[in-house]
């Protein structure tokens, strides 16, 4: 006889052994049996209910955020922003909601309203929004702080990205506003590395041609 066949029927036995006590406890606790099952029932129907229901506000909210950038494509910004607003009340805390404030940022920005687009970036910068939105917060703080002719902290918030987000897809917008706004700081050398640092990082592409340019001006000194 087999070892292997030994411990499954060791197993088997067990098994049984345990079925047949509960059995038995069944048969004399009926009520306390009966409780516990319609108890477990009904933990399974609350928590399907509360996975049904969330995952039905998520449909809703990004349904919602669809409409809203319908209406920004088809050139109507204000309509988008009320349907942001809207989306945002009332799904605050799904997904969709944050990009529904990076949505809303980018059409101030656009409209240059630029304090109520560095509003919308900083609370999506500072708030619990998606990951992957935390870069392009960060990086839009920047350039509405730079559009506002807050370069100081527009040059404080720029690094804060590039040391952050080094190989993000903003990373040469972002190093062009830093490069931009230490020359508008009076920090020429500065600048220039930042030029230089460009035109080396993003060689091939109009930002590398663009830090060239720059370096190429006469200073204004």
């Amino acid at each position: 006889m087999s070892k292997h066949w030994v411990r499954q029927q060791v197993r088997h036995n067990e098994l049984q052994d345990v079925l047949e006590r509960g059995l038995v406890w069944v048969k004399g606790h009926r009520r306390a049996a009966a409780i516990a099952i319609g108890l477990i029932l009904l933990l399974s129907l609350v928590g399907g209910g509360t996975y049904h229901v969330r995952r039905n506000q998520n449909a809703q909210a990004w349904q919602s955020l669809g409409l809203a950038q319908s209406m920004a494509f088809s050139g109507m910004p204000d309509q988008a922003l009320k349907q942001i607003q809207e989306t945002s009340a009332n799904y605050p805390n799904t997904q969709a909601a944050g990009y529904a404030r990076l949505l809303a940022g980018d059409l101030h920005f656009l409209k240059g309203q630029y304090k109520e687009a560095l509003a919308e970036y900083s609370a999506l910068s500072e708030g619990s929004a998606p990951e992957v939105l935390k870069p392009l917060a960060v990086g839009n703080v920047g350039l509405a702080q730079e559009a506002l002719g807050r370069c100081r902290d527009a040059a404080q918030t720029d690094q804060r990205f590039l040391d952050s987000y080094s190989e993000h897809f903003l990373a040469p917008q972002i190093h062009s506003s830093l490069a931009r706004c230490l020359k508008a700081l009076g920090q020429a050398d500065q600048a220039k590395a930042a030029y230089q640092k460009i035109a080396l990082q993003y060689p091939e592409t109009s930002w590398a041609a663009w830090a060239k340019a720059q370096t190429a001006l006469p200073s204004s000194k």
